[in-house]
């Protein structure tokens, strides 16, 4: 083998190895950043999002472009209210990940906590037409909410309506619903929404408290008495329960 074939060979073999070894750092430095992201996710599970903050800043550094990583980093800045590294990251994680629904969603959530009603709308419509986004119905509602929060009550009630439609048993749709039409005055489809969300949700007080108030004002006073003693003996120290209390002195009392 002539020299130059030879040292063609040593160096050939030093870039295999240089990138062999390189490869296994690469996966080191994966293997102990998941190792971070998971400790991360049980501390905001625990909502200890400053500890959460700790694990994902070793995390990114160890694996910048992995999207789960640069996401659950925004969830953490999003819970310390940092909004603007939060937005950093979250639009990171859908570059990075190629526009991922999740991380859509996440992000048009975000927006909602900023109130840049626009931009949650713009996000949730996009997570809610990607078809690879299996909880469209959540993305419809926050849509739906963004609209309700700008007035715009049509555009709001349909995207609730829409929810409701593609997911019949998501209860936020229609308690969001109801509140559009309280904001409307249409009392008779409010209530029939409230009685809607109330059975799906019987532990659901601001409904039920809203309930009681709108029998209330139809002189329904044996119903209005019923739901307000429900929440006063289901959860007495809420807010529900205090205005319960209040309202249920007002009532006439009970025939003998």
């Amino acid at each position: 083998m002539s020299k130059f074939l030879l040292s063609f060979f040593l160096v050939g073999c030093l870039v295999i190895a240089g990138c062999a070894g390189s490869a296994s750092r690469m996966e080191e430095d994966r293997r102990q950043a998941d190792i971070h992201l998971k400790l991360a996710e049980a501390h905001l599970q625990a909502d200890n999002p400053s500890a959460a903050l700790r694990e994902l800043l070793k995390a990114v550094e160890l694996d910048p472009v992995n999207p789960s990583v640069r996401a659950s980093l925004a969830q953490a800045y999003q819970q310390r209210r940092a909004f603007t590294e939060a937005e950093a990251n979250y639009l990171e994680a859908l570059k990075l990940s190629g526009n991922d629904p999740r991380y859509e969603n996440n992000l048009a959530n975000l927006y909602l906590s900023m109130e840049e009603w626009d931009k949650a709308i713009y996000h949730f419509d996009r997570a809610a037409k990607n078809l690879l986004f299996d909880s469209t119905h959540i993305a419809l509602t926050g849509k739906g909410y963004a609209y309700l929060q700008k007035g715009d009550y049509v555009s709001a009630l349909q995207s609730f309506r829409d929810a409701s439609t593609m997911m019949p048993g998501f209860v936020p749709a229609y308690f969001y619903q109801a509140e559009v039409y309280r904001l409307t005055g249409d009392e008779s489809l409010e209530l029939a929404t409230l009685r809607r969300t109330i059975d799906l949700a019987p532990e659901l007080l601001p409904a039920r408290y809203r309930l009681a108030v709108l029998l209330l004002k139809g002189d329904n006073y044996q119903s209005a008495r019923q739901h307000l003693e429900v929440i006063i003996n289901f959860a007495p120290e809420s807010d529900e329960g205090k205005m319960a209390a209040e309202l249920i002195k007002t009532l006439p009392e009970r025939p003998l």
